[in-house]
């Protein structure tokens, strides 16, 4: 792809993530976002993109690479033995991580306006091996007291829990408010609870 293609590509990508954050995945409209990443051409994000979803799926693309890296490396060092509270820490931590910069809390914010997507978790192709490979680990924990239908959702209402609650932090950030409790304090606590939620008897 030419330099100046690219730059285009990236820039549209950029300006996408912005807006869609503040203002909406569905509700942003499209021109708004050529116009914001300073394209003259209307028709330039349906050249690279092909359109809203492609557009997403970029953005979710450029963050994933190392959340998927992130999380592979943690659940290598557990081994095969991994604890709940690991498990857990595995979704979570890459997730967290993520916060450390404007575009990581812009893309925890668009994440958590498709949880309506979370309850195809092991059926959805667009799942992430890494994340699938996490998600069927705790399944195969919580097997001995829960049947497949409450397993699948227990972990659809964890997602939930961990999307939800980040996001909410992330918006905090982005204002520039700052939290009762800070950095690895709530992400611990997040970890405890959400533990807690998916073992609950």
């Amino acid at each position: 792809m030419p330099r100046d293609a690219s730059d285009t590509r990236q820039q549209l990508i950029d300006a996408g993530r912005r807006l869609f954050a503040r203002n909406g995945v569905y509700q942003t409209p499209l021109k708004q976002i050529v116009e914001d990443a300073g394209q003259k051409n209307a028709s330039a994000l349906h050249y690279h993109f092909g359109g809203r979803g492609g557009l997403l799926a970029a953005i979710i693309e450029g963050n994933n690479g190392h959340i998927e890296s992130d999380r592979k490396e943690m659940l290598d060092s557990f081994g095969t033995s991994a604890s709940l509270n690991q498990l857990v820490q595995a979704v979570i931590y890459p997730l967290a991580r993520q916060m450390k910069t404007s575009d990581g809390l812009e893309f925890i914010i668009i994440i958590s306006q498709l949880q309506d997507k979370f309850r195809l978790w092991d059926t959805a192709t667009q799942t992430p091996p890494q994340a699938l490979r996490t998600f069927h680990a705790i399944s195969e924990q919580l097997a001995g007291e829960l049947d497949v239908a409450t397993r699948r959702e227990r972990i659809e209402l964890f997602l939930n829990l961990v999307v939800s609650s980040l996001s909410a932090r992330a918006r905090q950030r982005l204002r520039g408010e700052e939290p009762e409790l800070l950095g690895q304090d709530f992400i611990e606590n997040l970890v405890t609870m959400s533990v807690g939620a998916l073992q609950a008897r």
